[in-house]
């Protein structure tokens, strides 16, 4: 029975090290001082995350207390409404503080207006432009829960003809926000008109390790501030 025991909590904890290898562990309160991004960080250590993701003025930080996980740095979070040029500043800043991946809320509203659909593309052309100059990973925000499946699937082409890295599903942070059940159906979505090599961090709502199980077959990421048990 020990011994069935044993490799019951190895099998165990193997699954478990393979779910914290798919998030990116975030806790971004309106108060975040230094000895908070100091917890996150220790957490994120302990528990072997993939990445913490923090805002930009945080990375510098950050990277002072991390030895073996990522950085992910949010830009023009959560609103994603700044200028392109200053979106590349901040993006640039990250990089050079010690930025991993760039995750980085684009103006996804311009989908919802056919004539201010190219003034999106062209956004996120130059910032996944920029990103791969600088050698990092770049995850485009959206807010799936404000867009159609329509508007969703014209996000994705854009980012599929552009070259993006991620597209993420959230920033978490919208008033009224779809349920994580109404999410995971538009994620589904995405993966089924999506090329096998872009990948999806599906953002907000993240409680459990039984809902981390029903993404993982369909996402490459998930940013939560749960430390999955």
């Amino acid at each position: 029975m020990i011994v069935y025991k044993k490799i019951y909590e190895f099998l165990e904890n193997k699954e478990k090290t393979q779910y914290n290898q798919m998030i990116d562990y975030t806790k971004i309160g309106e108060h975040l001082t230094n000895d908070k991004i100091k917890e996150i960080c220790k957490e994120a250590e302990e528990n072997k995350f993939y990445s913490v993701c923090i805002p930009s003025e945080f990375i510098a930080t950050a990277a002072s207390f991390l030895e073996n996980v990522k950085i992910s740095a949010l830009i023009d979070f959560p609103k994603g409404e700044n200028e392109t040029k200053e979106k590349i500043r901040e993006i640039d800043e990250a990089i050079v503080n010690g930025a991993n991946d760039i995750d980085v809320v684009v103006n996804y509203k311009l989908i919802k207006k056919e004539e201010e659909q190219e003034e999106l593309e062209k956004e996120i052309r130059e910032i996944t432009e920029y990103c791969h100059r600088e050698g990092v990973v770049v995850k485009i925000i959206i807010e799936i829960g404000a867009l159609s499946y329509q508007e969703i699937e014209k996000i994705c082409t854009i980012c599929i003809d552009n070259n993006a890295d991620f597209i993420m599903t959230s920033t978490g942070k919208l008033t009224k926000d779809d349920s994580f059940e109404t999410k995971l159906e538009k994620v589904k979505f995405m993966r089924k008109i999506l090329p096998e090599e872009m990948k999806i961090k599906f953002s907000g709502g993240v409680r459990s390790v039984e809902q981390i199980k029903e993404l993982k077959p369909i996402v490459d990421r998930i940013g939560t501030s749960v430390i999955p048990e």
